[in-house]
C-alpha cells in the first residue's frame, strides 16, 4: 500500500490503532491481522488465533478502545485494498439481541455467543483447570474436583439468578440510552462467595441497597418510581439469563469461587489439611492473562478462524 493511500485512508478515521495497522500492513509479511475491543482482548484472542496458524505465520491484534471503534474502522477500511480473509475484526455480542440491536452480518466480523468472549470461558472445564494448574491442587482426586465442580455449575446458575436485577437495570439504561460506568460496578461489593457457596442477601432490604450501588457506582441518577420489571423478564427467559450476565462479571464468580475453594481446603480435599501454595496469585486486574490460555476455544470462534486467516493463509500456499 502506497504512503499517499496510507494517509488518505487515516484521514478518514481518528482511531489510532488504524492508523498503525495502516502503517504497518504488508502485503508480503505472514502475518494476519485483527482489531479488538479493549486491551485485554488480545490476550484472549491471540492464544485462541495462534493455535491454528502455522509455524512461520503471526497475528496482530489492535485494540480499538471498544465495539464501536472497531465497527467504525470495519465501516472505513477501503475493501479493495485488503483481503478481507486477512482482517478481521473481533466484538461482544452484549446486550443487542435484547435491545434489537443490528450487528454487521460479514464473514470477518466475529460476534461473541454471549455477551462477551469472557462468558464462554467461565466453564467447568476452566475451572478444573484453574484449581489443578493455578490454585495448586494438582494432587486432589478426580472425583474431589468433580464435586468441587459440581458446586461451582450449581452456584454458577444461582450467581446468573443473583445478577438478574442488576442486568435488568443495565438493560434499562442501554434501551434508553443512558451512559453508565458499567467498569465501576463491583459484583464483590453486593455479593461474596464462602467455602465454594454463593452468599446473596435476598431480603426487599437489600436488594434495594444494590439498586442504589449500582445507580451510584455507574453514574446514573437512581429513580425510585423506574420500573424495570419488562427488562427483567426478558432476563429470566432461559436463554437470556445465562447468556447475558455481563463477561467481567461471570469473570469475577469463576476468580472468586476458585479462590474461596482454597481458603477452605481442608473441606473440599483430604489430602490438603493446608492450602496449597499457588503459581500465580489470581485478581480481577490479571484473570484475563492467567485464564485466557487455559479455556477451550469456543466452535464458532474455531470456525470462524478457519474460515478466514486460515483460508487467507492456504490460498497464499497455492
Amino acid at each position: 500500500m502506497s504512503m499517499l493511500k496510507v494517509h488518505a485512508a487515516a484521514l478518514s478515521c481518528k482511531i489510532a490503532s488504524y492508523h498503525e495497522f495502516l502503517a504497518r500492513f504488508s502485503k508480503t509479511k505472514k502475518v494476519v491481522y485483527g482489531f479488538v475491543e479493549g486491551k485485554e482482548d488480545p490476550c484472549f484472542y491471540r492464544g485462541f488465533i495462534e493455535h491454528f496458524l502455522p509455524d512461520d505465520w503471526e497475528v496482530e491484534l489492535w485494540p480499538a478502545g471498544n465495539r464501536d471503534q472497531v465497527l467504525r474502522i470495519y465501516r472505513d477500511i477501503d475493501w479493495r485494498q485488503f483481503p478481507k480473509k486477512r482482517v478481521c475484526f473481533f466484538v461482544d455480542r452484549d446486550l443487542s439481541d435484547l435491545i434489537s440491536e443490528k450487528l454487521p452480518n460479514d464473514f470477518n466480523v466475529y460476534v461473541t455467543d454471549k455477551y462477551s468472549i469472557e462468558n464462554s470461558i467461565v466453564t467447568r472445564g476452566t475451572c478444573r483447570r484453574i484449581l489443578t494448574e493455578v490454585f495448586g491442587f494438582s494432587n486432589a482426586s478426580h472425583d474431589e474436583i468433580d464435586r468441587v465442580c459440581d458446586q461451582f455449575e450449581a452456584n454458577l446458575e444461582e450467581f446468573f439468578i443473583a445478577m438478574i436485577p442488576t442486568m435488568a437495570r443495565i438493560l434499562f439504561w442501554r434501551s434508553a440510552g443512558t451512559k453508565a460506568n458499567l467498569n465501576d460496578i463491583k459484583i464483590g461489593k453486593m455479593f461474596s462467595i464462602q467455602d465454594g457457596r454463593l452468599i446473596v442477601d435476598t431480603s426487599s432490604a437489600a436488594e434495594a441497597k444494590r439498586a442504589l450501588y449500582i445507580h451510584k457506582s455507574a453514574g446514573v441518577k437512581f429513580e425510585a418510581s423506574t420500573d424495570i420489571s419488562i427488562h427483567e423478564a426478558q432476563f429470566r427467559k432461559a436463554s437470556s439469563y445465562r447468556s447475558f450476565v455481563r463477561g467481567k462479571y461471570v469473570l469475577w464468580y469463576l476468580v472468586e469461587f476458585c479462590k474461596s475453594v482454597h481458603q477452605s481446603s481442608a473441606t473440599f480435599f483430604a489430602a490438603y489439611v493446608n492450602a496449597p501454595k499457588m503459581k500465580v496469585t489470581v485478581s480481577a486486574g490479571n484473570a484475563v492473562t492467567v485464564l485466557g490460555n487455559r479455556a477451550r476455544v469456543p466452535q464458532s470462534l474455531r470456525t470462524f478462524i478457519s474460515n478466514t486467516f486460515c483460508a487467507y493463509i492456504e490460498q497464499k500456499r497455492v
